[in-house]
């Protein structure tokens, strides 16, 4: 069910804390049947975020990280 959810990115947010950067690219997401919305942040490295650049390539690299943090 998961992997059939329709991401959108709401927002790119830019952080320094402590002379260390990250990038918390916010989502909101809902499977094909409207039975699971789920939203938030997730965190990446400059280099994630430069090397998926695109909208469609941002949504792809949300949904792993999501996919990856759900079942570990």
């Amino acid at each position: 069910m998961i992997k059939n959810l329709d991401v959108k990115i709401n927002n790119v947010q830019f952080v320094n804390t402590r002379n260390e950067s990250k990038i918390h690219i916010h989502f909101r997401g809902v499977d094909s049947n409207n039975q699971i919305n789920i939203n938030g942040y997730v965190p990446v490295s400059n280099e994630e975020y430069e090397a998926n650049a695109g909208v469609e390539e941002l949504q792809k690299l949300v949904k792993d990280k999501l996919i990856e943090e759900l079942t570990a």
